[in-house]
């Protein structure tokens, strides 16, 4: 008898979260997360197999107990990638890796046997995986940023996701008939940054010229943990007799991760902290452009690394958050019937790949199970026609004698 095996991934831009499933249980048998600057050295075909995929599953037969042999185990997959999908394949811009569905599939860069095992890979977009994780939520998980917003939620309304953390990723859902939502990528991170300030137009002038752009800058260049070290940068030009030298030392040997360094040090230090202002203040403004856009009265979920751990910028009426949120003009009074709730816990990527994955082991399940019923169908059949046809070839030929 074969067991299958739910083998999800959360694939974005800083690290690559492995799981592998029962198909009875929500509770993975195993995670592990992968530092993809460690693991994607090698960036040629095939290397999320050999350097991410194949060592994750092997690690998981030399360490789960009671795990069913190999030879015995099918898996289904499900990965959710940080770029957009197109035709079950993903080229991951941030990190300069291609994955593709059909090559895991025919083993077209690998003939390992962990490979070999594997009969189908979905790939989804990284936040489209964060937008059905949404959906798994429990109240205790999320802090309401419009009082009140837990009562506003219409269950038959739309919902949107926006999420800050080494990117910015949007999506969309809509609801179903069945009380389901289908969800929708979103490369709403890359529309324009809009100024709101004249440092901040300062800034857009900075950031154009740094990535050489005359006539727009992406607001993800702002809003993100690698648009809080742009921001920072720009400041420490621009205020140049305000840098605190050993900050600004961390800083610049701190790789991918200066915005943390950004953030850790906006306590003490006066340019991190107008540098965190400026990029919460747009992450506000963002997410309120989100909200007129969809008006989502299923309700809008800030999401991303980014907002658990600076909850305290983001929630509250006097917050740069908030006032950003709401400063929408004359058509402000939109926001009022749109719950907005700020997510706390920061594994909604996982949660939604499995509830993808999950949705795939169902479909083929139940395509496996109407190809048997045909199938039986056809059996029982078969044997009523042949008798029917018999018991005329018996007539006729008993009338032909008569």
């Amino acid at each position: 008898m074969v067991h299958i095996y739910l083998l999800t991934g959360d694939i974005g831009g800083t690290n690559s979260r492995m799981s592998l499933y029962d198909t009875t249980s929500l509770k993975p048998l195993m995670e592990k997360w992968y530092r993809n600057q460690e693991h994607f050295k090698d960036k040629t075909d095939g290397c999320f197999e050999r350097q991410i995929l194949i060592p994750f599953l092997q690690y998981c037969w030399d360490t789960v107990p009671r795990i069913a042999p190999l030879d015995e185990v099918e898996f289904i997959a499900c990965l959710a990638c940080a770029g957009p999908v197109q035709k079950n394949k993903v080229h991951m811009s941030n990190l300069g890796v291609d994955i593709s569905g059909p090559a895991i599939e025919t083993n077209e860069y690998s003939k390992n046997p962990f490979i070999q095992k594997i009969k189908r890979v979905k790939l989804i977009n990284d936040f489209l995986a964060t937008g059905y994780g949404c959906l798994t939520l429990c109240p205790h998980e999320v802090k309401e940023l419009t009082p009140g917003s837990h009562g506003l939620v219409d269950p038959s309304g739309p919902k949107v996701c926006v999420g800050a953390g080494t990117g910015l990723g949007e999506c969309y859902l809509t609801p179903n008939d069945d009380e389901t939502y289908n969800c929708f990528p979103s490369e709403g991170g890359h529309v324009e940054f809009n100024p709101r300030s004249d440092v901040e137009i300062k800034l857009r002038a900075y950031l154009q010229k740094k990535f050489n752009s005359t006539t727009r800058i992406s607001v993800e260049r702002v809003v993100s943990g690698m648009g809080l070290a742009n921001v920072y940068e720009f400041l420490a030009q621009e205020f140049s007799e305000k840098v605190n030298e050993s900050v600004h030392k961390e800083f610049l040997a701190a790789g991918d991760e200066q915005g943390k360094v950004v953030s850790i040090n906006s306590k003490t230090c006066t340019l991190c902290k107008q540098a965190l202002d400026i990029m919460i203040s747009a992450y506000g403004g963002e997410v309120g452009s989100s909200a007129v856009k969809w008006i989502p009265t299923g309700g809008i979920y800030v999401t991303g690394g980014i907002t658990p751990k600076n909850i305290q910028h983001i929630e509250g009426a006097d917050s740069v958050f908030m006032k950003a949120y709401r400063d929408k003009g004359r058509v402000a009074p939109v926001l009022s019937n749109v719950p907005v709730f700020a997510v706390m816990v920061e594994d909604l990527g996982v949660r939604g790949v499995h509830h993808a994955c999950e949705a795939e082991y169902k479909k083929m399940t139940k395509k496996t199970a109407e190809k048997g019923s045909a199938v039986s169908a056809y059996q029982y059949t078969l044997p009523v026609i042949a008798a029917a046809i018999a018991v005329g070839t018996g007539v006729l030929i008993k009338n032909a004698r008569n």
